[in-house]
């Protein structure tokens, strides 16, 4: 499967496209200087660089997100190993958990950290 970035034309912000998941994962948290969106066979992938931190959002609204999938994008992405990143495979729990209810209904959300060195 081709890991493709999908190319953002026009002058959006990150709040705009997913309102809710973004001010739950990125609330209280320092100013994003890049984001990105990128395309996994069917997992969208939100990568969001906080200077210190780099974060993957990965949405998928039809099936659960595999293992080997987690394991792929990281290694395309982030360019390290598992071992290095913080994986949360309960985050749509939590978020459901919360109160947030996202406007679109999702199978899957799995959050990805990366603190940088």
């Amino acid at each position: 499967m081709k890991l493709i970035e999908t190319p953002i034309t026009s002058n959006v912000n990150l709040e705009t496209l997913y309102p809710e998941l973004t001010r739950h994962a990125f609330a209280n948290q320092q100013a994003i200087r890049l984001y990105k969106l990128y395309a996994y066979d069917r997992t969208k992938i939100v990568y969001v660089d906080r200077f210190d931190t780099i974060t993957l959002l990965l949405l998928n609204r039809q099936r659960k997100i595999r293992h080997q999938e987690v394991e792929t994008i990281i290694h395309r992405l982030l360019k390290v190993d598992r071992k290095k990143v913080e994986v949360n495979i309960g985050y749509k729990q939590e978020i459901l958990e919360s109160g947030i209810r996202p406007k679109e209904s999702y199978k899957d959300i799995i959050l990805v950290q990366y603190k940088v060195e």
